[in-house]
């Protein structure tokens, strides 16, 4: 196991170590005891695990700063397979070690199932563009207003001459907020994860919705500075995601 000597408390070591043997053994109380009393329902969703295990071995504890310890344990299946997960532990107001997070290693971020264009069509060419790699926002073709979302006619001159522009994805956080529960499959491992509305440099103030990239004990700042990636859909099902990195990230 590797451990941090000079910053490891005494013992953190004996409650992980203890914790792992508890969800190898089945043995539930125990676990639920190690977590955050709020958030109990959002950390059993967040990991899937078998019924059954034969063993778990702890491979590291490592300080993350502001207290907080992460645990990384890989589990053995009684196949012979194994897997890891990661957890991140605080000391509870009672003096106690609980477990705040767990992610599944390695640390693939979530891949939010967004159902696509609307039934009526009217925001197709958005989606049609995220297939091809671009962010597309209607625009108005004859006051130049930016409308979004999208209209069959534009909300300021009220023309029907509406066009699809492609945008660089660019802007600023204008509100986020960290999820913790896995209203998806595909969300489930990657809990807690961020979703920020991110205000469009380049649309008028436009504001749209994506996933925030390596959010993992982040906290944005409302008015940060992110980039956008459209990321390809793992296959014909999903559509492309759009996916925000805060700007110091990027560079």
């Amino acid at each position: 196991m590797t451990v941090d000597v000079q910053t490891l408390p005494p013992d953190l070591a004996d409650t992980v170590e203890a914790h792992g043997k508890a969800v190898a053994a089945g043995d539930n109380r125990s676990v639920l005891a190690d977590f955050m009393p709020d958030r109990i329902g959002q950390l059993i969703a967040s990991a899937d695990v078998p019924n059954r295990l034969k063993g778990a071995e702890v491979r590291s504890i490592s300080d993350v700063g502001n207290g907080r310890y992460d645990a990384v344990i890989r589990y053995t299946k009684l196949d012979d397979e194994w897997f890891e997960l990661r957890s991140r532990w605080l000391r509870f107001e009672d003096g106690s070690w609980r477990v705040f997070s767990v992610r599944n290693i390695p640390a693939t971020a979530p891949w939010m199932d967004i159902t696509g264009s609307a039934e009526d069509g009217s925001d197709q060419p958005h989606w049609d563009g995220l297939r091809d790699g671009v962010l597309r926002i209607q625009r108005c073709g004859t006051c130049r207003t930016w409308i979004w979302s999208p209209r069959p006619i534009c909300p300021s001159c009220h023309s029907f001459d509406t066009r699809w522009e492609a945008v660089e994805p660019t802007g600023t956080v204008y509100s986020w907020t960290r999820t913790w529960q896995p209203f998806t499959p595909e969300s489930t491992g990657h809990l807690p994860y961020v979703v920020v509305l991110v205000e469009l440099r380049g649309a008028g103030g436009s504001r749209v919705v994506g996933v925030l990239a390596d959010a993992d004990g982040i906290t944005p700042v409302i008015g940060a500075p992110v980039r956008g990636t459209i990321e390809a859909p793992p296959d014909e099902e999903h559509w492309p995601l759009l996916r925000w990195h805060l700007e110091s990230e990027t560079k």
